[in-house]
């Protein structure tokens, strides 16, 4: 097939606007058609002395060039936008939302997939591809799916965006690296531990008390709690009741620690991240404070620890 450019995979930065360097170029079969119209009646023009022929002649070619150049500007100076996944775990597919944003807010139709083979086909196919509209509210943005098939940072896959608006005279795609990045969690995995009871409590890796009084962490103010551990700074920030959590806590109760160390014969550090992934979603919905222990990092109960454990799952 023609191509003014060559549909080559080109990387693009955070927030980079696509330019022509990105974009492949190709009429589609009504422009073939159009310039195949314009050119016979020049020569009907030319044989017949016809002014009207020359006169519908270059109308149907001056519409071609405006048509095609609407169609290179559907995509010029457009930039693809990314917005935060949700948690994926090995195992499911990773979804990320892609907007557009339009240069001069200008009405944009385009169509984007992920290519998930190198050496796959990267041919336009509709059924494939997930229609956004930037002037439609409903379609202002589109999910993108890929598999997510080990844990870790995981880069990706390219892009292919595409657009034949306005007029279906001309096809303008690229193919693009996205800078972008998710994190994939370990696979949580049902499982039994089987370690010394420690306290009062049973089935349980062992337990462990801070050193000192500091606070560890804010949590929201229950009915209850000592209005000596009340945020007071943080209520006069937004007006929100919490409770400042400290590593010593009064009560006595000692923290659930979950640690690498319960799987010491086990040698497969996916299998373990795994087990540990299980054990911090079991806690986490159990509402549990609880400590995870790694070789190079431990993550105390915090703002976040939930974010902060799994990520270092990942790169366990």
């Amino acid at each position: 097939m023609f191509s003014l450019k060559k549909n080559t995979i080109h990387p693009l930065n955070d927030n980079q606007p696509l330019s022509l360097k990105h974009l492949s170029i190709r009429p589609t079969g009504l422009g073939w058609g159009m310039l195949l119209i314009a050119a016979a009646a020049w020569v009907l023009g030319m044989n017949y002395t016809l002014n009207i022929a020359y006169l519908l002649s270059f109308w149907i070619l001056a519409f071609a060039i405006w048509a095609s150049l609407q169609a290179v500007w559907q995509l010029y100076g457009a930039t693809l936008l990314r917005t935060d996944n949700n948690e994926c775990f090995v195992g499911e597919n990773a979804v990320v939302a892609v907007s557009l944003r339009a240069k001069n807010m200008r009405h944009c139709r385009v169509y984007l997939r992920f290519i998930l083979d190198d050496n796959g086909d990267k041919h336009f196919r509709q059924p494939e591809m997930q229609f956004l509209d930037t002037a439609d509210e409903q379609r202002h943005s589109v999910s993108l799916i890929f598999p997510a098939t080990r844990r870790g940072i995981v880069k990706t896959p390219v892009i292919q965006i595409y657009t034949h608006a306005p007029f279906a005279l001309l096809s303008v795609s690229a193919l693009l690296q996205p800078d972008w990045q998710i994190t994939v969690y370990p696979a949580p995995i049902e499982h039994t531990v089987f370690t010394p009871i420690s306290g009062d409590e049973q089935g349980e890796s062992h337990a462990v008390r801070q050193g000192n009084d500091e606070t560890a962490y804010l949590s929201p103010y229950n009915a209850g709690d000592p209005i000596k551990r009340i945020a007071w700074k943080q209520y006069a920030k937004n007006r929100k009741l919490t409770v400042r959590q400290m590593e010593t806590d009064d009560t006595g109760i000692s923290d659930y620690v979950i640690s690498y160390k319960d799987y010491g014969e086990i040698t497969n550090r996916d299998l373990i991240a795994s087990y540990l992934c299980q054990r911090v979603l079991t806690a986490e919905n159990q509402h549990r404070r609880y400590l995870l222990e790694l070789p190079y990092d431990t993550i105390a109960p915090q703002n976040g620890q939930r974010r902060k454990a799994l990520s270092a799952l990942a790169v366990f």
